[in-house]
């Protein structure tokens, strides 16, 4: 399960993002995540919940935004919306594509108690 490490990541790049003597706690995580990234979200918040304990984000809840995938066909040039691997170009058939969204994993918003 590679939510694991994922949630690691997350937790890390958060406190280095984290002014030093910080006495705030995250209360939220914003990320954006890829349709097409191979990250579970129902395993990676599990994950998370774990990772997260005595940490600054132990009470922080995770808000998660699914970016579409989409590709352009290296043969015809259409660009489409694409959900899954091994999905061909809907106008020549073609599974030679240039992906070009969904792959994303950001951190993208860090919210502090007041």
């Amino acid at each position: 399960m590679h939510e694991v490490s994922i949630a690691q990541s997350i937790v890390s790049i958060v406190e280095k993002s984290l002014p030093e003597n910080n006495s705030k706690k995250v209360t939220s995580v914003y990320l954006t995540i890829g349709r097409l990234s191979g990250i579970e979200i129902e395993a990676l918040k599990f994950a998370f919940s774990f990772v997260k304990e005595n940490t600054a984000l132990e009470q922080a809840e995770l808000v998660i935004n699914i970016l579409n995938g989409s590709a352009i066909c290296n043969d015809c040039g259409t660009e489409f919306e694409l959900s899954e691997y091994a999905t061909p170009c809907p106008k020549c058939g073609s599974f030679s594509l240039k992906i070009v969204q969904g792959k994303e994993t950001q951190v993208t918003q860090i919210e502090l108690d007041d």
